[in-house]
């Protein structure tokens, strides 16, 4: 496990996003939850089976013996660590860690997901809403990549809204299109150093 960073592992940059299967610790992500697994009996009402969840279920041991449980299905995800014990040898009931206010919510937000998913089989729409910033974050990763590649502004600016608005607006009365580039490329780079944590959870 790295010293620095919350993120346990990266994929190759060449992974489709929704194959990506990133890890986050508990201490940086509060939306991951702290669990003990219990070895149960398969026919108690409580188990937590794996291999129920096998098809959305990642699990990631490190060489300590700690465990992190990845559920998702390439758009949705939750994500508990364990603290205690193991899932990969049958079925468990989960014991969750709980404490505080100011991460509270997030946590049992975790919590009502893996439930409604684990009473219905499938990951909740309902709770995972649409995150309104996403289309931005998107675009702004792109200008910065463009820029570190060397590209220009009016070239990041083609890239993002196509030649012809370029060719109309670029050298027009308003700025809005060189600003908005800008702006791009800052919000991109306050992520890169280090405001994507902000995003977590």
């Amino acid at each position: 496990m790295p010293r620095i960073g919350g993120c346990i592992f990266a994929e190759a940059a060449a992974t489709p996003c929704a194959d990506a299967r990133i890890f986050w610790r508990a201490d940086w992500d509060p939306s991951v939850v702290l669990v003990e697994a219990r070895p149960v009996l398969s026919g108690d009402a409580e188990a937590f089976d794996l291999r129920r969840f096998a098809a959305w279920a990642t699990v990631l041991r490190l060489a300590d013996g700690r465990e992190f449980l990845l559920l998702s299905d390439g758009v949705r995800h939750l994500q508990l660590e364990l603290v205690d014990d193991t899932l990969l040898a049958g079925p468990v009931r989960l014991h969750y860690a709980l404490s505080g206010i100011t991460q509270i919510d997030v946590k049992t937000l975790t919590l009502r997901r893996l439930v409604v998913l684990c009473r219905r089989g499938r990951f909740p729409l309902g709770l995972f809403p649409p995150e309104p910033r996403a289309r931005r974050w998107v675009l702004a990763l792109q200008a910065y990549d463009g820029l570190t590649a060397g590209a220009s502004h009016r070239e990041i600016a083609m890239a993002l809204f196509g030649e012809t608005t370029v060719r109309e607006d670029w050298n027009g009365r308003s700025q809005y299109l060189r600003l908005r580039v800008r702006r791009l490329i800052q919000v991109a780079t306050a992520l890169v150093q280090g405001g994507y944590r902000d995003l977590l959870g």
